[in-house]
């Protein structure tokens, strides 16, 4: 059966209560034997059931990683790929990282979208321009047999379909130049990476539209190490000194000339593009400033509700990133939306319209940077990637919210 999604916010009526969708991550599953490991008789070794890179290139081997994707896009289709109710909206997202390998990351496969760049892994981070090494070309080979999956497990899709990448900002924090110093230390590289990363983006999208016909495509921009870029938290290689921190004015400006170039040569509309800057009301703000019409921020420890009214009232879209995995309950970290909005002087109806964003924070990469966060350079590990429980998790609680907001 086809599905039918509308344009836009994904549902067949009215506008829904609430949206449920996830930050581009995916955990191929593991302490079972997937389905791959059954057609190929194997059952992978380690404790994490990841793959090295540098021992894949067997045909069964290529087989079972292509059937991982099959599924893992087949069990998100099955949990995202209808709305749950006619005010309960959820929007599928094509995941950016499965985590089955070092090149199957978020920022090794949004490194490998800046276009025309090349780069290779060192040993103390992933490196851009010193030319294309095969790490950097298997996480270009691996975005590729995504959407070659994609083209099989989303057939017949319609709606919405989320594309997630990692910011300018984040990738000049996290990458490191030939020299090794850090691609933030270039301004003129740091000036680059917003055109290289739409264009890239562009070429992207126009591949998810030709594998995936009836999708809709969407973006979501993961640029968190913002904040560690305004307070000047980011060491430097020798970890004796602090990169100088970025004035927010210039942080906006990047964000602006991202958002433009992805308007004019991606075929996205405003509201198809889900900025994440962190919860810190200056970069929030800067955020609004540069073009931003759809902003994702935490409301655990946020406390500029003010400013998340004006910005709803102002007509911007808010996506609240949850964590359902987290130390907080999920009703906790809903409840002091509530409470806050509330105290605003605003009713329960208010409430309707927001998103809930599915997103599990590194907890095992350490140390924290002065500011909130951690090293953006540092791999991430496989508790950081969603499963079906965070999602599952979502559902459930998705009626009660509606229920009791509908009033």
């Amino acid at each position: 059966m086809t599905e039918q999604r509308a344009a836009g916010d994904g549902t067949t009526g009215a506008d829904p209560l609430v949206t449920i969708t996830g930050d581009g991550t995916w955990q191929v599953p593991t302490g079972q034997e997937t389905t791959g490991q059954m057609l190929t008789g194997q059952v992978l070794t380690g404790a994490t059931g990841s793959r090295d890179a540098r021992t894949s290139g067997g045909a069964s081997d290529l087989a079972d990683g292509d059937a991982d994707r099959l599924l893992a896009l087949t069990r998100l289709r099955g949990l995202l790929g209808d709305d749950l109710e006619e005010q309960i909206a959820t929007r599928l997202f094509l995941p950016a990282a499965l985590g089955t390998e070092g090149a199957d990351q978020l920022l090794p496969q949004s490194l490998t979208l800046l276009a025309g760049t090349t780069g290779d892994l060192a040993s103390y981070g992933w490196r851009i321009g010193p030319g294309s090494s095969r790490t950097w070309r298997r996480a270009q080979e691996l975005r590729e047999r995504l959407l070659e999956a994609a083209r099989i497990a989303l057939h017949g899709y319609e709606g919405d379909l989320v594309v997630t990448t990692l910011g300018p900002l984040t990738l000049a924090a996290a990458t490191f130049l030939g020299s090794g110093e850090r691609t933030l230390a270039d301004r003129g590289a740091q000036r680059d990476l917003p055109h290289l990363l739409a264009e890239g983006i562009a070429e992207h999208l126009d591949a998810v539209r030709s594998h995936v016909p009836g999708a809709r495509p969407r973006l979501l921009i993961r640029d968190g190490a913002a904040l560690a870029l305004a307070y000047g938290a980011i060491p430097t290689p020798s970890e004796y000194r602090r990169y100088p921190a970025l004035p927010v004015p210039d942080i906006g400006e990047v964000w602006r000339t991202l958002l433009e170039d992805l308007r004019s040569g991606a075929g996205l509309d405003a509201q198809d593009v889900t900025l994440a800057p962190s919860s810190d009301t200056a970069l929030l703000r800067a955020a609004r400033t540069a073009g931003a019409t759809r902003l994702a921020l935490s409301p655990a420890g946020f406390s500029s509700w003010e400013l998340l009214a004006e910005l709803r009232e102002a007509g911007v879209g808010i996506e609240l990133v949850v964590d359902p995995a987290g130390p907080q309950r999920l009703e906790a970290q809903l409840g002091s939306v509530t409470r806050s909005w509330r105290e605003l002087g605003f009713g329960p109806r208010d409430l309707a319209g927001f998103t809930w964003l599915a997103h599990r924070p590194d907890r095992t990469v350490g140390p924290a940077l002065p500011g909130g966060g951690t090293d953006p350079s540092a791999e991430p590990s496989r508790a950081s990637l969603l499963d079906e429980t965070d999602v599952k998790t979502l559902l459930r609680a998705a009626p009660a919210w509606a229920e009791r907001i509908a009033v």
